[in-house]
């Protein structure tokens, strides 16, 4: 720790601090334009000078740090005269006329009506008025005039990409979009191009962004002090009457997001700086399409039912009494139940319960592929181990080395990506292994591309050597040691490598790396973990694993779907699985189908009763015999459980939309009408407080046990004891695959909630997800290192 003293004030503050930080952080106003928090200093701006006694002129706060017995002074006439100065400087590029405007209060009342106007040239006509950095500092510095020449850029406004607009008439060059896109993101997709007064901020040959890596995940919107990037959708919106807090449903990171309402209505989402998930930062979808999931106008709103051919619209004790008036008739052959992966553990936990119970069916998830977590977990738990599923995302930063494989987390998992991209800013070594070409190929040390098929013999080899070209002694006291070399013995295979695509050379250095560089983290995407002939190669990554001092941590796609590997041990109804009851379906042998997830569209094999629960129209409401309309996520309270197995509550938004209900609700409803009196919930709380003390793992998700001040996961059993899986555990290494066609969906990306295609939605995510399946090659490989 460092003492210091500004402005006549004692304060302490930690070695590496710059002046600005400790000031701020101790309540001290020091104006600047151009720093950011997670950014690296600029000292572009200039208003941050200081004077430090000792020292002659004036240095900037944002790039000077603090030394022991500094003392420093931040207002002086001097000072406050130069920052005038420097700021009229930068006004005199930017439309500055209603900034310094005497009467700018008076026209409080008509900016909203002025907004839309293509180009902006003074507050009243920016989107970001009112909540706008550079409007803060010429208040806060009391400018009233510029004594220089206006100079106005007469850029093009840039209007080619989806989601915001890019006006560099209005940058003023602090270069906080550039900053970070490269250093917080990774994707460097602007810059600083041209110098002197032709300086601007653009892409590589003046490309649009979706041409220059840009995942629009909104950081550099975020951080502009200006209204020269700016949402799209915002323009006509006005500022909000109030902004409230949630989770973000859309993927299994679980962001805290600063919702935006205006008259009921969500009009915009921000990521929430500070926090321990996402830290300030989002990814395309929960930056840029949370509104179109709450406000799309497919929302399924009314109950209806089949009437003469016709859907119509009638009241929720009609449509609930006909289906359980359907579903008690009991058929020789139950009914069944598909329930959304996406919905919250209390949804889940009635859904459950009410199809075993009431409906005398086991419950079937609609996700469309297989679980990592689960997957793993099920695999390990076959021979007797539980293995550790929970993990912090801050603490990937502090890994030495990372496997990334069957994953292409910056697409999948883009604020996972942000907390591996700070490991490999900080030295750490990063190996890319897929199929085919990553966005992560640019970081790598190594990046391995494998034919399909061929991963349990690369596995096998990287644990071979390393069992050969260690010492024995270093192996020996870990149970399985002799069994496993003798089985990698007998499956040696000459060709193995050079069959997956690979060289020795290549399989070894990435040997060497991973148990050289530790601590090692492995993180495995469905691709790998989650396939159904995924047993042989989860042990070797076990192995693996083992051998190198790692941990494994498979990677949830959705929203819950940690949560359901705690709450559902199996996924199957009736003892099928998805595919086996679309196939059952198909060939007329299910007689009533309980939609309350995704299906693929039925046309002809249509069941004699057919009940749709969603949030959304689709194809099957159109041949449903009921619809009973959803809630989303914005309009009731839940718990999520995200891919670290932190348990996130968040509350009620909006009201529910028409006549949507909570999927509990409608559980709950039903399952009385049906002549139970289990299902007397009158909230989400009291759900969560059944669970759970039903649940152990779950126990942290009733409200009374969650820990204040501190974050709560789900609980799990003692890490696993170190032991070595022999091939024969496994089922053997498996074949090379060599004549498997390459696989083009390895990256899989939950673009979907519940019944709505985001993608179908929304024209920009559209847009974007057909650029980076055009731009990634389907097969090659190449080595590289950093």
């Amino acid at each position: 720790m460092i003492k210091l003293k500004i402005n006549g004030r004692e304060i302490v503050t930690e070695t590496g601090t710059t002046v600005l930080e400790a000031a701020q952080s101790h309540g001290i106003s020091i104006p600047n334009l151009c720093a950011a928090n997670g950014l690296t200093s600029y000292g572009g701006c200039r208003l941050c000078l200081v004077e430090i006694k000792g020292r002659r002129g004036y240095v900037p706060a944002c790039c000077t740090a603090v030394e022991e017995n500094l003392e420093i002074t931040t207002e002086t006439p001097q000072l406050r005269e130069l920052r005038r100065l420097t700021l009229e400087l930068i006004l005199s590029e930017h439309p500055h006329a209603c900034l310094i405007c005497t009467e700018k209060k008076s026209c409080e009342e008509y900016k909203s009506t002025i907004r839309k106007v293509g180009e902006v040239t003074g507050c009243v006509l920016c989107p970001e008025n009112g909540q706008c950095r550079l409007q803060e500092v010429v208040e806060e510095l009391k400018v009233e005039r510029v004594r220089f020449p206006a100079s106005y850029r007469n850029f093009e406004v840039r209007r080619e990409d989806p989601f915001f607009d890019r006006n560099y008439n209005l940058c003023i060059l602090c270069a906080r979009c550039v900053r970070v896109c490269a250093e917080v993101r990774g994707a460097s997709a602007v810059t600083v191009v041209f110098r002197g007064p032709q300086a601007v901020i653009g892409t590589a040959l003046d490309r649009p962004l979706l041409d220059s890596g840009c995942q629009f995940c909104g950081a550099c919107v975020d951080v502009c002090p200006t209204g020269s990037l700016t949402e799209r959708a915002l323009k006509g919106e006005g500022l909000p009457d109030e902004t409230r807090r949630t989770i973000c449903p859309l993927c299994s990171v679980g962001c805290t997001l600063e919702v935006g309402l205006r008259k009921g209505r969500v009009i915009s989402s921000f990521p929430k700086d500070g926090d321990t998930v996402n830290n300030g930062q989002a990814c395309v979808k929960g930056r840029f399409v949370l509104r179109d999931v709450v406000h799309t106008p497919r929302r399924a709103l009314r109950p209806m039912l089949r009437r003469h051919g016709e859907l119509a619209e009638v009241s929720w004790d009609e449509a609930l009494d006909l289906v359980a008036q359907r579903l008690t008739a009991k058929p020789e052959r139950g009914p069944a139940f598909v329930v959304s992966s996406q919905l919250c553990l209390e949804d889940q936990y009635v859904a459950r319960k009410f199809a075993r119970s009431v409906l005398n069916a086991e419950p079937v998830l609609d996700s469309p592929s297989p679980s990592a977590p689960s997957a793993y977990r099920t695999v390990l738990q076959e021979q007797g181990f539980s293995p550790q599923l929970n993990f912090e995302l801050a603490s990937l930063s502090a890994a030495g080395v990372i496997l990334a494989v069957g994953t292409d987390i910056a697409l999948s998992h883009p604020i996972l990506w942000v907390n591996v991209l700070k490991a490999v800013q900080m030295g750490a070594k990063l190996i890319v292994w897929n199929p085919g070409e990553s966005s992560l190929d640019r970081w790598a040390t190594f990046s391995l591309r494998t034919k399909p098929g061929s991963e349990p013999a690369v596995l096998g080899y990287l644990s071979r050597w390393l069992l050969e070209h260690r010492p024995k002694d270093q192996w020996t006291s870990i149970p399985g040691y002799e069994e496993l070399k003798a089985s990698l013995e007998q499956a040696r295979s000459s060709g193995a490598i050079s069959s997956a695509g690979l060289t020795a050379e290549e399989v070894q250095a990435a040997a060497c790396l991973l148990d050289e560089a530790r601590p090692g983290v492995f993180l495995c995407g469905p691709g790998f973990v989650g396939r159904a002939d995924a047993a042989g190669p989860s042990w070797m990554l076990w192995n693996l694993a083992q051998l190198v001092g790692a941990r494994v941590i498979p990677l949830a796609l959705e929203n819950n779907e940690r949560g359901l590997v705690e709450l559902w041990p199996s996924g199957a109804a009736n003892g099928l699985s998805l595919d086996q009851v679309v196939q059952e379906v198909e060939k007329g042998r299910i007689q009533s189908l309980y939609l309350a997830g995704r299906f693929p569209p039925l046309g002809e094999s249509r069941p004699d009763f057919l009940i749709v629960q969603d949030c959304y129209q689709g194809a099957n409401n159109r041949l449903a015999d009921v619809v009973l309309p959803a809630a989303t996520w914005a309009e009731a309270e839940g718990t999520f459980v995200n891919v670290e197995g932190r348990i996130q509550k968040y509350k009620r938004l909006i009201e529910p939309l028409g006549e949507s209900r909570p999927d509990w609700w409608i559980f709950c409803r039903l399952a009385e009408k049906m002549g139970s009196k289990d299902f007397v919930y009158q909230s989400a709380a009291e759900i969560a407080e059944e669970m759970s003390k039903m649940l152990p793992s779950l126990h942290e998700t009733s409200s009374h046990h969650l820990k204040k001040g501190r974050p709560s996961f789900v609980l799990e059993g003692r890490k696993a004891v170190s032991q070595l899986i022999p091939l024969a555990s496994s089922g053997g290494t498996g074949g090379i695959g060599s004549d498997s066609p390459a696989s083009e969906g390895w990256v899989d990306i939950p673009d979907y909630y519940r019944g709505l295609n985001l993608c179908e939605e929304v024209k920009g995510l559209r847009r974007l997800r057909e650029k980076t399946k055009t731009s990634r090659p389907k097969t090659g490989r190449i080595e590289r290192e950093s």
